[in-house]
């Protein structure tokens, strides 16, 4: 059941658990992340998160391995490394209720040569990625990285973190892993049109 604009209620955390698992069954299936790489976090409630642990790979993740966390507090121990992404985006941003980071490989080509996907190449951009932010080069795991995520999540349901990856916001799990897919479609699109596909 949602409640509001603070995710689900406590009594949800066993399917969210399931979600996640399948959600980084999916993401492995469609390459956009390979072994340990990556995260994905759910809100529970107003002040709870369910974040994927350090150091498993996605394909193969177990419910009971997730690591739940404060909103406010700092990551706990066994959480992934970008855990603190997660956190202060969901301190700043209510409405924020899922996200998913990935290193799709055409969105990795593109931003080699300094380019972002555009969401006006195709339709299914414009409804579900209507705008895509930057974040600049920053060490994998700091709270530099965190804190530029966490601005960027708020212009943009998108943001390519130079040399990192990407990182996707949803309503729902769904929305986000579906915002993550478009915008590997997107940048797949900008790479054939200029005869570089990945």
């Amino acid at each position: 059941m949602r409640v509001g604009e603070t995710g689900e209620t406590a009594s949800s955390e066993p399917r969210l658990r399931a979600e996640i698992v399948a959600a980084g069954a999916s993401l492995t299936r469609l390459g956009l992340i390979r072994g340990a790489e990556g995260n994905i976090s759910v809100r529970i409630g107003a002040t709870s998160v369910l974040v994927t642990p350090s150091g498993w790979a996605k394909g193969r993740l177990q419910g009971a391995c997730l690591v739940l966390c404060d909103v406010g507090a700092e990551p706990p121990r066994g959480a992934s490394s970008e855990a603190l992404a997660h956190l202060l985006t969901y301190q700043r941003y209510p409405h924020i209720l899922a996200l998913v980071h990935a290193h799709p490989p055409g969105v990795l080509a593109l931003a080699t040569r300094g380019a972002i996907p555009d969401p006006e190449l195709l339709k299914e951009g414009r409804l579900l990625v209507p705008r895509v932010a930057r974040v600049p080069a920053l060490a994998p795991g700091s709270r530099e990285l965190a804190e530029e995520c966490a601005v960027a999540l708020g212009r943009a349901p998108a943001a390519v973190m130079a040399r990192h990856g990407a990182i996707t916001s949803g309503s729902s799990l769904r929305e986000a892993l579906q915002r993550m897919e478009v915008l590997e479609l997107l940048a797949q699109t900008a790479l054939s049109a200029r005869g570089g596909r990945v």
